[in-house]
């Protein structure tokens, strides 16, 4: 088995429950478990009785697919601690029978199988509040704080999505065209004047510039890149081929 697969305890607390305290585990899977001992115990069952519990739910059928067990911190140091998945809880539960206890205990496992379940989710679930419990301007604040929650998600997807405009275009068009007259030694040398020359030098300043972007087109840039692209263009250096034949056509053309 893969670590990543590996179902660990993640946080535990005791929740209260029915006049007494019962395990609960928060796993790595995300789901919450109960520790068995604690709900037999809570119940009100004897010895004999827990322990024949814990045997039945790793081994009955059902049930078992909701049990493990989990090496958690104890008053007596790490024990290994049979847990069982909240879902299967009222399950097992019901197949707990009424005429092997007597009193109280009949009546604790009736709210164990029909509340113990959303106790122990509910004392998981992240801390929440009550808006209208807030002053009229607190309330005001917070609703306002939200929008501009929301309008900055939009900004931010726009941001991510959108492609720049003509304008933004033009300069980056600008900029490449200075970068590569630079790079050629200007419009009267030999290696400007050299259409083959000066066609492969822009061809290979805008496929570099689309495989640093990812994009199949200097068109498709992102509006959020723009100042970064910009500055791609005007640090872009020359390949090792491209700047020796450049050399050698300005070379020539001097003699």
């Amino acid at each position: 088995m893969q670590l990543s697969n590996v179902i660990v305890p993640m946080e535990q607390k005791m929740v209260e429950f029915n006049g007494s305290e019962i395990l609960g585990v928060k796993a790595s899977d995300g789901k919450v478990y109960v520790g068995a001992r604690w709900v037999c115990d809570g119940i009100g069952l004897r010895e004999g009785q827990r322990n024949n519990q814990l045997s039945k739910i790793q081994s009955d059928l059902v049930l078992k697919q909701g049990v493990r067990k989990f090496i958690l911190p104890t008053n007596s140091g790490d024990q290994e601690v049979t847990v069982v998945e909240i879902d299967f809880l009222p399950l097992w539960i019901a197949k707990i029978s009424p005429n092997t206890v007597e009193g109280e205990v009949q009546g604790n496992l009736i709210n164990y199988q029909l509340k113990a379940k959303d106790v122990l989710a509910a004392a998981f679930l992240p801390p929440t509040f009550n808006l209208d419990l807030l002053s009229p301007e607190m309330k005001a604040a917070f609703l306002i704080d939200v929008k501009v929650q929301k309008l900055d998600t939009r900004i931010e997807h726009l941001e991510n999505n959108t492609t720049i405009d003509h304008g933004q275009l033009l300069t980056l068009q600008t900029a490449a065209n200075k970068v590569v007259t630079d790079l050629l030694g200007g419009r009267d040398t030999g290696a400007y004047q050299n259409n083959g020359l000066r066609s492969r030098v822009y061809k290979a300043l805008w496929r570099d510039y689309k495989g640093y972007f990812n994009i199949n087109s200097y068109h498709n840039t992102l509006i959020k890149s723009f100042d970064r692209a910009l500055e791609h263009i005007e640090s872009w250096k020359l390949p090792g081929q491209l700047q020796r034949e450049i050399e050698e056509a300005n070379c020539q053309m001097t003699f």
